[in-house]
């Protein structure tokens, strides 16, 4: 082999490594960047998966034992049971059954209190739950307000 093989040889390896190297890095930093997504609850408490969700701050609707999907990524599912712990109506029954919770659009977010206070985190601004309803049946219902986006600054 000649020296003009080895060194042309020896500069196209140089180039891969260096285009490898460009393209792998900024990949890998931008993903080790992004802060977790959490739900902040009624009290201001940020988790990742939340397993409980509260509509009321003492008695009344919420999902329990929810099972997240995709949590994290742009679009996460979530299913549980829901229930009504506030008395019924008079001769009437809560509601209760099966719920879905669909969650999407992560933007970052600076919570004004709880236990993520004035630090950066990622929570959904979108969410939709279908529950069940007194009449039977199911519907959707949006709980966008109660993903802690109204807490961001």
């Amino acid at each position: 082999m000649t020296f003009r093989a080895v060194a042309k040889k020896t500069a196209i390896l140089l180039v891969m490594l260096i285009a490898t190297a460009g393209v792998v890095a900024p990949a890998t930093s931008a993903k080790a960047s992004k802060p977790p997504v959490q739900w902040i609850d009624l009290s201001g408490t940020a988790s990742q998966r939340p397993k409980l969700i509260f509509f009321s701050a003492n008695s009344g609707s919420q999902v329990n034992s929810i099972k997240w999907t995709g949590w994290g990524k742009n679009r996460a599912i979530g299913r549980g049971t829901y229930l009504v712990t506030s008395p019924p109506p008079p001769g009437e029954e809560n509601p209760t059954g099966p719920a879905r919770v669909v969650v999407w659009k992560p933007i970052s977010c600076v919570p004004d209190f709880g236990n993520r206070e004035g630090k950066r985190i990622r929570i959904y601004r979108h969410a939709r739950m279908l529950r069940p309803v007194r009449e039977g049946g199911r519907k959707w219902v949006d709980i966008s307000a109660f993903t802690g986006y109204l807490t961001c600054r």
